[in-house]
């Protein structure tokens, strides 16, 4: 970690409360479009839960005559909302937590009677227990919240505790059944949806990156390095757990496994390009600063590699068909950052061309190209960078570029 990280870390732990306010604000600036992508990926999950309350409902009530089946819904719709990856450890826990709390409710409301002071007692006594079982935050609230509700709805009766239990367990039954075999969600789907912001987000960052190095402005490369620094993977990184569950898990989707299996590769490889893209920021900013040459390939290579960034996501697999878009603008940044190198660079400059080669080939290999194949290209466009960290500082052989040389075999993807 750099030192301004470091720092920057520092402030953010003295300053909870800044830190807080700047994240609403960042949240309260969302635009409309980005909502509306929000909304979108979260329909099949709302449907889900819709289906999953009322199915819930309908067994609980008209199947195991339970003329109150308030657990069953709730349960249901808290494994499918609050689940989408690792389902059923934690539809488990729901469960789980539904009986120690109905129970631990039935009890204490035995015990102490009904009344304010009773409830919050109960509620507290509930949770304390709880997190002696558990650390488990799903598992926590769900034991308060049902000994709550035993404590303020119902009186006590040693006919409360089996029905509840009961519908707990239906509840998270009926609520993976819908997850999993009558509403699954489409595994490849959602990854690309949840990824295209965050990759549109970075390659923005790249462009705004090649401004920067067009005008050798430090103060621009700042603001570009503090905005990569608080992007958001969640959803990616959420979507990629889910989409794994559901092949495992879901007869419905077990022939999108190898598909599952590539898009998470290239998805790690680009969460990997993403921090690589904060150094590239951090080293221009450093370069411009300490006024060493930025030569116009060095803009180029980083336009290029916005472009690859921002395509990377429109198709996967190998064929015959030639390299994708997304890799013909990679293999352009390679060879630019390669150019830059060989015009003379000094120590940060290096370190920028550097950070674009080595966030090209993890484009190139995102796409589907392997390991070797994309190793071997980088060595063939620009045999002189993306060396290893200890060999970064290193001055780089001036010389003539080479020619072109033609593409592996086996690279590229249908487009």
């Amino acid at each position: 970690m750099d030192r301004e990280s470091f720092r920057g870390s520092r402030r953010s732990d003295r300053d909870p409360v800044g830190t807080a306010w700047a994240a609403m604000r960042r949240t309260g600036q969302a635009t409309v479009r980005q909502r509306l992508l929000r909304l979108r990926l979260s329909v099949l999950v709302a449907v889900q839960c819709g289906v999953a309350a009322a199915l819930a409902w309908w067994v609980a009530k008209d199947l195991i005559n339970n003329p109150q089946p308030l657990f069953a819904p709730a349960v249901a719709v808290g494994t499918i909302a609050s689940s989408v990856n690792q389902r059923f450890r934690r539809t488990l826990l729901l469960i789980a937590g539904v009986a120690v709390g109905i129970t631990l409710g039935d009890l204490l409301v035995s015990w102490l009677g009904q009344g304010y002071v009773q409830i919050g007692v109960v509620v507290a006594v509930s949770i304390l227990f709880a997190v002696f079982l558990s650390g488990e935050g799903s598992f926590i609230t769900q034991v308060g919240g049902s000994a709550m509700v035993i404590a303020v709805l119902f009186p006590a009766s040693s006919h409360v505790a089996l029905p509840r239990f009961v519908d707990g367990v239906v509840g998270g039954a009926v609520g993976v059944l819908v997850a999993v075999v009558v509403l699954p969600l489409n595994p490849v789907y959602r990854i690309r949806r949840a990824g295209r912001p965050l990759l549109n987000q970075t390659a923005t960052q790249l462009e705004r990156v090649a401004d920067a190095a067009r005008r050798r402005d430090a103060d621009l490369a700042k603001q570009v390095l503090d905005t990569l620094r608080h992007l958001d993977t969640s959803d990616v990184e959420t979507a990629m757990s889910a989409a794994v569950e559901v092949v495992q898990i879901s007869p419905l989707r077990w022939h999108h496994r190898s598909s599952v299996e590539g898009w998470q590769r290239g998805a790690r490889l680009m969460m990997r390009s993403l921090l690589q893209n904060r150094d590239v920021a951090l080293n221009l900013e450093r370069a411009i600063r300490a006024d060493e040459p930025v030569p116009q390939p060095l803009a180029e290579a980083a336009q290029c590699l916005a472009d690859a960034v921002r395509y990377v996501g429109t198709g996967r697999g190998l064929s015959t068909g030639g390299p994708t878009r997304s890799q013909r603008a990679a293999m352009s940044a390679l060879r630019l950052a390669q150019a830059a190198l060989s015009s003379g660079l000094r120590v940060s400059g290096i370190n920028v061309a550097n950070d674009v080669t080595i966030i090209a080939v993890n484009t190139i290999r995102a796409g589907g190209v392997s390991k070797r194949d994309a190793e071997s290209l980088r060595r063939s466009l620009a045999p002189d960078t993306a060396g290893e960290p200890t060999d970064r500082r290193h001055e780089p052989e001036r010389g003539h570029r080479e020619p072109d040389p033609p593409m592996p075999p086996s690279l590229g993807d249908s487009g």
